[in-house]
């Protein structure tokens, strides 16, 4: 009995051990931690075929998981695991991949997003036909309870922008994109309005409503700003571009990707007021399509200004066109031309800036002139494209080295090619100023057929045959020797001049004494001629005066004798006036010297004497004979009338006495009465 006992003792301790220990196992802690996950062993329906989660009481592992907590489930009927939560770090995003669930869709690559609380609730995931494999939503940073046994979780780090970079999202699901586009079209859906539209999928972080919006897969035209973004890279695969940056000077013509390709002309370049002439027809109405629409395919007509602009790359191809000025030099040297990657959209590498080609650079022109010499001109010219005919200059040549190489190279070399044979070397350099102006003329008026603006044209240098110079040369050097020839002859003369010049001035002194001399001797000549003058002027009106008067007085004597003529006789009065000068003493009767002659030789002594004495008796009787004569009328100036000293004819009636020495005769003439004396 005893050893009975003893034996249930023992058999019901080991049961009672055995018990607890089955107890004891399926007890389970979840900590806060960590997520429970129970997989049933037995006791269930049959999984159906293809499932992996139960749903329903089945076999299998349970889609629900256990919360934290302490819990016991019957190690024969269940498998218990406790695994981590999941954490997703704040620049992380979670991309869930479901084991179980309905199958995808035909053409889908991302199950769509069902009601699970962030796939926390498998079982609603699982009811709410959520779909096995990629999902397209994502687990934003937090920490999460998820079925790790249903859902697989990676993490990948968030999407982020850099500064100075942008976006460009190419969606990897969706509706297939259409052929004939490049860029997905907005989703049909989709609100008009761009604000709405980028809302609906946050920036493209709410991968179900760009689902449901009819997103289509490929490039996107939304790009995204600087900043991070919770994205699912199993939907949008996110490329980073640097920002479009438009420098001063230039603009950016756009080629649109946008829309489908499209056949129509929507507008063609014009020439203002001219025709549509372009010397260089457009072949097909595509090369010059313009269009004004952003989302239409073709190249838009207005180009973007300079600027800093989130440009998608993918959707528009940038040109770069100068707009300043295009500086294109044929000259010697090394080929240093800048290739610009056309078509080829420009990229802009972190840190520069991606510019168009603005210094082209060809070699020498290289001419031949109509006599035969090689020359080689170095040209420089600037263009400029206006901003409004960039796009035309890219619809119609693609870039501008392209418009550089067909158009302004050989147009300017064919100019001077064509002058140089139609004139000689010489010729041809010596016209290099006209030879600027034609060309540059030419330029501008062929130019504008192609919208460019021909602003200068500069020859810097013709490189000229050796021997032709040397010809020139010469010939040069011997006109600069003729020219310093006469001048140093030029010189010689004018030393001479000087010379001269100085001698004169060095007797300039006595010229001046002797002009001075001359003018004095003219100034007294001048003086004294017109002294004389007076004089005669005086002496002839004083003797006017006098004759006048002796006139006057011969009249009244000659009438008073004529009265005593007419009484007592004209031969009694001319007695009568002897007689009253004999008694006045002014008629001498007797000679006052007497010379006698006779035999005895004394002849020649007498008249010797009566020679020397004549002369102071002749004085005597003259100035008597003067005193006389002044009695009866105003005295004479001596010189004056000479006809009063000298025997000459007297008025009538007037008596002029004469005392000749020796022999003196008086003659009184009255009339016809004439007395002579002979003393």
């Amino acid at each position: 009995m005893a050893i009975e006992i003893v034996g249930l003792a023992i058999v019901s301790g080991i049961a009672f051990f055995s018990l607890a220990s089955f107890v004891a196992t399926g007890v389970r802690l979840v900590r806060d931690d960590q997520v429970g996950i129970l997989t049933r062993k037995m006791g269930g329906k049959e999984l159906p075929q293809g499932h992996i989660i139960a749903r329903n009481q089945e076999v299998g592992i349970l889609a629900s998981v256990l919360k934290p907590g302490l819990y016991w489930r019957s190690p024969l009927t269940w498998k218990f695991e406790s695994v981590p939560v999941t954490v997703i770090n704040p620049d992380e995003v979670g991309i869930v991949e479901s084991i179980d669930g309905e199958a995808l869709p035909a053409g889908r690559l991302l199950g769509d997003a069902v009601d699970c609380d962030s796939f926390q609730d498998g079982r609603a995931f699982l009811q709410s036909g959520g779909k096995k494999g990629p999902q397209v939503e994502i687990i934003r940073p937090g920490v999460y309870r998820i079925n790790t046994q249903l859902f697989r979780i990676r993490t990948a780090r968030a999407t982020k922008i850099e500064a100075g970079q942008v976006g460009v999202a190419i969606a990897l699901d969706g509706m297939a994109l259409a052929p004939g586009y490049i860029v997905a079209p907005k989703p049909v859906d989709a609100a008009s309005d761009e604000g709405t539209r980028v809302r609906q999928y946050r920036f493209f972080q709410d991968g179900q409503s760009f689902i449901e919006g009819g997103g289509y897969r490929g490039p996107q035209l939304d790009t995204l700003q600087p900043g991070s973004y919770y994205i699912n890279p199993l939907l949008f695969e996110i490329q980073t571009h640097p920002v479009a940056d438009v420098p001063p000077g230039y603009v950016a013509v756009l080629r649109s990707n946008v829309g489908k390709e499209l056949d129509d002309n929507i507008e063609t370049p014009r020439i203002p007021g001219s025709t549509e002439d372009l010397r260089q027809p457009i072949h097909e109405g595509i090369e010059g399509l313009l269009i004004t629409d952003r989302e239409r395919r073709g190249i838009l007509r207005d180009p973007v200004a300079p600027g800093t602009y989130n440009l998608n790359p993918i959707a528009y191809n940038p040109f770069l066109v100068p707009t300043s000025a295009v500086t294109i030099d044929w000259a010697s040297g090394p080929h240093v031309r800048m290739d610009l990657p056309s078509p080829v959209p420009i990229e802009f590498e972190p840190g520069t800036e991606g510019r168009a080609a603005e210094f082209f650079k060809f070699n020498q022109l290289r001419v031949t002139s109509m006599d035969g010499f090689h020359l080689d001109v170095d040209v420089r010219m600037i263009i400029r494209i206006r901003p409004e005919y960039a796009p035309f200059v890219i619809a119609r040549f693609g870039s501008v080295e392209n418009l550089i190489e067909q158009i302004v190279h050989p147009l300017i070399d064919s100019s001077f090619r064509n002058r140089a044979g139609e004139e000689k070397a010489i010729a041809f350099v010596q016209g290099r100023s006209e030879l600027q102006q034609q060309a540059l003329a030419r330029a501008r008026e062929e130019f504008l057929h192609y919208f460019v603006e021909a602003q200068n044209l500069l020859i810097a240098y013709i490189a000229v045959d050796q021997s032709l110079l040397d010809t020139q040369t010469r010939k040069e050097i011997a006109t600069q020797q003729q020219a310093q020839y006469q001048q140093e002859a030029l010189a010689e003369s004018e030393r001479i001049g000087v010379q001269e010049q100085r001698a004169r001035a060095d007797q300039q002194t006595q010229v001046v004494e002797a002009k001075l001399s001359v003018e004095i001797a003219g100034s007294r000549a001048e003086a004294a001629r017109r002294e004389a003058e007076g004089v005669r002027d005086s002496t002839s009106t004083r003797a006017d005066g006098d004759a006048q008067a002796v006139k006057q007085v011969g009249l009244a004597t000659a009438e008073a004798f004529s009265a005593q003529a007419g009484v007592i006789g004209s031969e009694r009065l001319a007695v009568l006036k002897v007689l009253e000068e004999v008694a006045r003493g002014n008629v001498k009767i007797t000679p006052e010297i007497s010379v006698t002659g006779g035999g005895d030789g004394n002849g020649l002594f007498n008249a010797w004497l009566a020679t020397a004495l004549g002369p102071s008796v002749n004085a005597s009787g003259v100035s008597e004979i003067t005193d006389i004569a002044n009695e009866d009328g105003p005295q004479a100036e001596p010189g004056s009338n000479p006809e009063v000293t000298e025997a000459s004819p007297a008025e009538p009636g007037v008596a002029v006495p004469n005392q000749i020495p020796g022999d003196e005769v008086v003659a009184v003439t009255d009339g016809d009465a004439e007395i002579d004396e002979k003393g």
